[in-house]
């Protein structure tokens, strides 16, 4: 673990000095606040994190050296404003949804998270903000962290490689996409220099874009939630250092007084994808299956064995 975060503040570091500080500079508790959600990705199903240095003494090391290079920078950490960190996200809305239809409820929602400023004020340019989309009346309610690139250039959810993964997943289960609900947690691609990569949201970040999940999640009024991925389950349960994602995947919590299983982010089979891994998905995905009991073959059953 040691060296994952060695790597990446290194990769941190010699992006600060291409870009020049003045155009580039974390604070130690944004760098603080990445790591430990980086920490959290990274544990989606290594085991190797059982052996990990405490994450709390790691970001104070990372945070400490990184104090000590930006001393000589002309513009020190406690100097960056507000606007240039991921932590300025303000208070997070109060959601009250109103009478009507689901499809009422559920336009008036999108509308009101399309034209949300601060939603807006962490999109570039030419990107969009990303909505959940699927079925009103869906029984499964699959959500993930948030929005990668194809997502926020599209304004469509899940639409890159690990949704297309999520789309076959679907369709093994004998579904097709359009009857169920796809969410994420983040409304906005979590903020990187020059737009390049994706980094996991922070806790802040998560908790504005929350009441706007919940308010998905009270229209659709699922039978039960998918949570993808270690990061999602941390928005969603609240965040735990100690929570292992090896430890909570394919067990069942509560959201909301909803049914909630934990299964592996679809992107975390694109890095590691042995049958061994897909057969864990798997088994996940006939849990919900017998749960809301769901006709299984022989030939699903046996799928990745």
């Amino acid at each position: 673990m040691r060296t994952e975060i060695d790597r990446l503040l290194e990769g941190i570091l010699k992006t600060q000095q291409t870009l020049g500080e003045e155009n580039f500079l974390l604070s130690p508790k944004v760098l603080s606040d990445f790591l430990r959600n980086e920490h959290a990705a990274l544990a989606d199903g290594e085991e190797g994190v059982s052996h990990a240095k405490p994450m709390g003494d790691a970001t104070e090391h990372v945070a400490s050296v990184f104090s000590s290079v930006s001393s000589n920078s002309s513009q020190s950490a406690s100097e960056v404003t507000e606007a240039q960190t991921s932590d300025n996200v303000g208070t997070p809305p109060v959601v009250t949804l109103p009478s009507g239809t689901k499809a009422e409820q559920w336009q008036w929602l999108k509308e009101k998270v399309l034209s949300c400023p601060n939603c807006l004020q962490h999109v570039p340019e030419g990107r969009k903000p990303v909505f959940g989309s699927g079925k009103l009346d869906a029984d499964i309610f699959f959500c993930g962290e948030a929005p990668g690139a194809e997502e926020e250039e599209q304004g469509e959810v899940f639409v890159g490689r690990a949704g297309q993964l999520l789309t076959k997943i679907i369709e093994a289960m004998g579904l097709r996409r359009s009857d169920v609900y796809i969410g994420n947690i983040m409304n906005w691609r979590p903020e990187t220099p020059n737009h390049i990569g994706n980094r996991p949201p922070t806790q802040e970040e998560m908790r504005f874009c929350l009441p706007y999940l919940i308010g998905q999640v009270e229209i659709v009024r699922p039978k039960v939630l998918v949570a993808l991925g270690l990061t999602a389950v941390n928005g969603l349960l609240g965040y735990d250092m100690n929570r292992k994602m090896r430890d909570c995947r394919g067990k069942w919590f509560e959201f909301h007084k909803i049914p909630l299983l934990v299964t592996y982010h679809p992107s975390y089979l694109l890095r590691n994808g042995t049958s061994a891994s897909k057969r864990m998905v798997w088994e996940d995905m006939l849990c919900v299956m017998k749960f809301l009991k769901m006709p299984i073959s022989e030939k699903q059953e046996g799928y990745f064995l």
